[in-house]
Formats: structure tokens, C-alpha cells, sequence
């Protein structure tokens, strides 16, 4: 049995008439396929009762469609089908196709890649850590031991047509360099120590010790103060990597896009396509960077700046009547 949709189709003429074509971004085609053609297909198998049928078995048959409504299972496309069966449009078709190839795309890690080079300003070796606990998170290595960035094209795309999400690359504040500490506000710090333990026992009979060096806990509550050899760790806060790994993720989705633009501009039927530009890393031109910082995603080697040796002019008269006053008493 072949189900067809009584509906008009996109782009329908009337006779006689060139077919017209519906303009639509690339963002408002995946939203139609997604949301009004594909959920059209159901599974295959996959069959409710007849509309209109009655029995004695009524109610019983009621209760179970809606049982089978809360707990219908996503066809192919990853939509909820509706409940009139139907066939997709063609275009919605292609553009789902299109969609499917993207699976096929391995994303390498570009060299040198730092999503936020503005934290080197802040502190160098912070902001590598940073980086490298993103790549942790943002990556997998393949059996040659390349990086690739674990987020799929195509899984971005299904969710930006399904839900209109976008990866948000956007910081809610600006990392600051900081210090762990206690709960109640007291700096934690910490010391290496050589702990020897007992791992089994040589041939004469004695005890066979392991030493292991351990970081434990660097303050001395005798001496009211951090050990000898004690440090601090130091940390952004806000925490920049699950933000750094949106950023990557961002990154895929908008080379994605292009990529299913340049795939399908032209061969939809009713549907063209109008171009978007999408900013690929629009993080670089927010207002909170500086001009300099713009110039490139890798930022040059930083010049430390030196304090200014000036004392404000208030601070520098003060300094000078405290000078004053001893040789006005020994008068």
C-alpha cells in the first residue's frame, strides 16, 4: 500500500506554470525537513489501527494508542512520526541524505588549535592546561594516535534542526586566575612527601619497601603556617573547558553547514537556498578583546610590562611630611 499526503506540496504550481521555489536559509530548510516532512515516515512494521474503527473493545483500544503515542520510538530520522502516516518530500529526502554524509567526515585537531588565546595574557601555563584538558574532553585517538574531535557533524546538525541549538561558545564571565581553598576561605596548600610501603618481602626475609611520593596536605597547624617546599594551585574560575570544548563543537557545526550549502545549493527542487554567513569563530570578534588580540587564534610571545617606578602625587607629598616630622621634634 502506498500512503500519499493529500497536502500541497512546497513549491507547487498550478499548470502550465514554472514551479516556484521557496527561499530559505540553510538553517530554515533543516528545520522544514526535520519538523514538518520527515516525522511523516514511520518505521517499518510500525502500523496503528484503522481511524474510525469500533468495537466493543473501544476504550481498550483507545487507552492503548495513547500508550503507543507516549512511547513511540524515533524512525531513522530521529523524529517522533506523526500520527498520519505520509511520505517526506523529495527535498526534505535529500537533504536528510545529505545530512546522513556528514557521519562519514573526520574532524582532525588543527595544529596549534587554542579556543582561547586571551587567557595567555592571564597566565601562560594556566591557559595550556586548559587547552589540554579540552582536548581531552573534545577528542579521541585513532589507532595511529591522531586526534579527532569526538562531536560527529551530522549529530550537531540533527540537533540544531530538531531543537535550533547552536554549540554556545559564549562566556558567562571573564576567567580569572585564582587559588584553590578551603570551604571556609582559607588557602589550601599542598607538599610532595616520600611515603615508604610495605609491598612484600626479598629473599633474606626483610621487608621489601616501595617509596612513593605523595601530595598531602602543606599546612602545619604547630606552626600556624605552610610547610617548607608547600605551593598553591592556581586555577581559572570560571572553569574555560567545557566552554573551549563548545567552542570546537561550534567550529564543526558551522563547517558543517557550509558544507551541506555547498552539497545542496541548486538541486532542491522547491527549495533555494540563500546563503549565510556564518561566523566561525565569532569569539574573536567580541567587543571584550582588545584590537590586538584579534590579529590571529595564536597569540604572539608577550612582552612582560613593567610596573611604572612613579608614585601618585598624593601618596609621594604623605611620604615626604612622615620624612619631615622627625627633623621638626629635633629642632
Amino acid at each position: 500500500m502506498i500512503f500519499g499526503d493529500a497536502s500541497p506540496k512546497v513549491g507547487d504550481a498550478r499548470e502550465g506554470s514554472a514551479p516556484r521555489k521557496r527561499k530559505m536559509t540553510m538553517s530554515d530548510a533543516l528545520r522544514w525537513a526535520w519538523g514538518d516532512e520527515l516525522p511523516k515516515l514511520h518505521e517499518a512494521g510500525a502500523s496503528g489501527a484503522p481511524s474510525g474503527y469500533s468495537s466493543g473493545w473501544g476504550s481498550m483500544i483507545a487507552y492503548g494508542e495513547l500508550n503507543s503515542i507516549v512511547d513511540r520510538q524515533p524512525n531513522r530520522f530521529g523524529c517522533i512520526p506523526f500520527d498520519q502516516v505520509g511520505w517526506p518530500h523529495a527535498d526534505a529526502l535529500l537533504i536528510a541524505d545529505a545530512v546522513s554524509s556528514l557521519a562519514q567526515c573526520t574532524v582532525d585537531v588543527p595544529e596549534g588549535w587554542h579556543p582561547m588565546p586571551e587567557l595567555v595574557e592571564i597566565d601562560e601555563a594556566l591557559a595550556s592546561r586548559a587547552v589540554g584538558d579540552a582536548l581531552i574532553k573534545a577528542t579521541v585517538s585513532d589507532n595511529e594516535g591522531a586526534m579527532h574531535f569526538r562531536a560527529r557533524p551530522d549529530v550537531l546538525v540533527v540537533r540544531h534542526a530538531i531543537l535550533g541549538l547552536v554549540p554556545d561558545w559564549r562566556l558567562s564571565h571573564r576567567p580569572v586566575k585564582e587559588f584553590e581553598v578551603w570551604p571556609n576561605g582559607r588557602h589550601r596548600w599542598f607538599v610532595r612527601r616520600d611515603v615508604r610501603t610495605v609491598v612484600g618481602e626479598d629473599a633474606d626475609g626483610s621487608d621489601r619497601i616501595a617509596v612513593q611520593t605523595t601530595e598531602v596536605d602543606g599546612w602545619s597547624t604547630r606552626l600556624q603556617r605552610p610547610a617548607a617546599g608547600a605551593y598553591r594551585k592556581a586555577r581559572f574560575a570560571p572553569d574555560p573547558v567545557p566552554v573551549m570544548v563548545a567552542r570546537a563543537e561550534y567550529e564543526i557545526f558551522c563547517a558543517a553547514m557550509c558544507m551541506l550549502y555547498d552539497q545542496l545549493d541548486g538541486t532542491l527542487e522547491t527549495v533555494e537556498l540563500q546563503a549565510v554567513d556564518w561566523p566561525v569563530q565569532p569569539w574573536g570578534d567580541s567587543p571584550e578583546r582588545s584590537t590586538d588580540s584579534r590579529r590571529g587564534r595564536i597569540l604572539p610571545d608577550l612582552s612582560a610590562v613593567s610596573p611604572s617606578n612613579g608614585l601618585p602625587e598624593s601618596v609621594a607629598k604623605s611620604k615626604a611630611r612622615r620624612r619631615r616630622k622627625p627633623a621638626a621634634k629635633a629642632a
